[in-house]
């Protein structure tokens, strides 16, 4: 409260909306503490993102319509023309990048019909950001090109092709995975 000149209210509510994204975790008697990164939770949350976010891209490919397709294309090209590393620190990601991540996952996404599945595989894409964000720091995926991963996932979504699709989804987010775990220190 101090160091943000805030009230109670909002620090509570901030911490909060926090502990429902599961950045943070509430203790009876201590408070809020951050959520630990851990393998076995990187695993868990890989693994329910590949099931939820392929559910709900198979969904989006089936009903998506010229409206779609166009923000997929211009939701890529931003993220494709958007520098991925920060200029002021090279190991970290840009936050320009980061949106731009964002709203191409959000886009390709966005036409699926059920909005609960699509909001909850958008707040376990929430979830995921720390440990995308832990994997740039240490090297993970160098050796990736995310980019094509990308125009890969464009084009398999706007072919119609929601098998290949989900496929290819599915690899791009386990890539994180395996890119991080062997190299880290997680605790387990």
């Amino acid at each position: 409260m101090e160091r943000y000149e805030c009230s109670t209210g909002v620090v509570r509510e901030g911490l909060s909306r926090l502990a429902a994204q599961g950045l943070v975790r509430s203790e009876p008697q201590p408070g809020f503490h951050v959520t630990p990164l851990s393998e076995d939770d990187l695993h868990d949350l890989t693994d329910a993102r590949c099931e939820l976010e392929g559910l709900v891209l198979r969904m989006s490919v089936e009903h998506g319509d010229i409206a779609w397709e166009s923000e997929i294309v211009a939701a890529h090209h931003a993220l494709d023309r958007t520098p991925m590393e920060s200029r002021d620190d090279p190991a970290l990601l840009s936050e320009e990048w980061t949106q731009a991540h964002s709203r191409f996952h959000a886009a390709l996404l966005a036409a699926c019909p059920n909005r609960r599945l699509r909001d909850m595989a958008l707040s376990l894409r929430d979830s995921a950001e720390m440990y995308r964000r832990w994997s740039h720091p240490i090297g993970a995926g160098r050796h990736r090109d995310v980019a094509a991963e990308h125009r890969q996932l464009v084009d398999a979504a706007l072919s119609g092709n929601a098998t290949e699709a989900v496929r290819l989804l599915g690899e791009h987010l386990r890539r994180t995975v395996s890119d991080l775990a062997p190299r880290s220190k997680l605790a387990v």
